[in-house]
């Protein structure tokens, strides 16, 4: 059960400006900064990073060493795809004001952008030193482990994640999926479960737990937890593909067509799969982003 470098990009960037309404929302040093770090916030709030840019830009200008001004302005640059330019503003926001433990965090997020992995863990372990109950950190922290392949590290850093957020179902999901790359499965299924309690139309964590199930060869409750999260999203091709590799198994070749027919206008990619695991005997993995 692996991450994709795709799933991680969007986690990593969500936990990173999940912050950026409560920074900008701080007390203004400067008047004149203040109403351009307000628009700049109701601008990135509304995803126009663009003209967030701009008003940050401002207040930049009107005072330069707003710390959190330049932070914001490097959430925005993330949000628009550049990253570098982010780290230098995180950097600069960082340096006008040491004890940042927000800056911090987006930081480590930045660095897993551009593949710096050991500078993410330093920075996102700097952001949990200064803040030590710091839940969105300890689960970039789990996400950058994960990927590195130190699995163990990362279920203490989700285990932490989840102890801090504990009505937060992503926080029981994360945890969830580092522990079955461990291959832990019933502990992973306790978590899901988890999740979906506190989130029952939580369509991606069913198929996290189809996939669970298929692995430990309850393919009867495998088949129940996909079609569920297609019943919960009609349009989760992930989960009518893993339905179709699961029909493959049981040798149920007609209903794997049916699935592939209606992967064909969702996602063209894992269409071409399926038809290679039912026209050319290809050996398929679950997909369990």
């Amino acid at each position: 059960m692996r991450y994709s470098r795709t799933l991680l990009t969007s986690i990593l960037l969500l936990l990173a400006t999940s912050t950026a309404s409560s920074v900008v929302a701080q007390d203004f040093q400067s008047s004149d900064a203040g109403p351009f770090l307000r628009a700049g916030r109701a601008s990135y709030d509304s995803g126009d990073f663009e003209k967030a840019t701009e008003w940050f830009r401002q207040a930049i200008e009107r005072q330069p060493d707003f710390a959190e001004a330049h932070n914001s302005l490097g959430l925005t640059y993330s949000g628009l795809g550049r990253h570098l330019d982010a780290i230098d503003e995180l950097k600069l926001a960082i340096q006008l004001k040491p004890g940042f433990a927000e800056a911090y965090c987006s930081l480590g997020a930045e660095y897993f952008e551009v593949r710096d992995f050991k500078s993410a863990i330093e920075t996102l372990q700097r952001a949990i030193e200064l803040r030590p109950g710091y839940a969105v950190a300890f689960n970039n922290l789990g996400v950058v482990l994960l990927e590195t392949g130190q699995v163990r590290k990362a279920i203490e850093a989700y285990q932490q994640a989840v102890k801090l957020q504990p009505t937060r179902a992503k926080a029981y999901r994360d945890l969830a999926r580092a522990l079955g790359t461990a291959g832990e499965y019933n502990a992973a299924l306790i978590q899901l479960e988890k999740a979906v309690q506190l989130k029952p139309d939580y369509y991606e964590a069913y198929n996290n737990i189809g996939v669970v199930c298929f692995h430990k060869g309850w393919y009867k409750r495998a088949r129940e937890s996909f079609v569920l999260a297609i019943k919960l999203h009609e349009d989760f091709a992930e989960a009518i593909y893993n339905l179709g590799v699961l029909e493959i198994t049981l040798k149920q070749k007609s209903d794997s067509i049916a699935q592939y027919h209606r992967l064909k206008s969702l996602d063209s990619g894992l269409a071409g799969n399926l038809y290679n695991g039912i026209y050319a005997g290809k050996v398929l993995d679950l997909r369990n982003k």
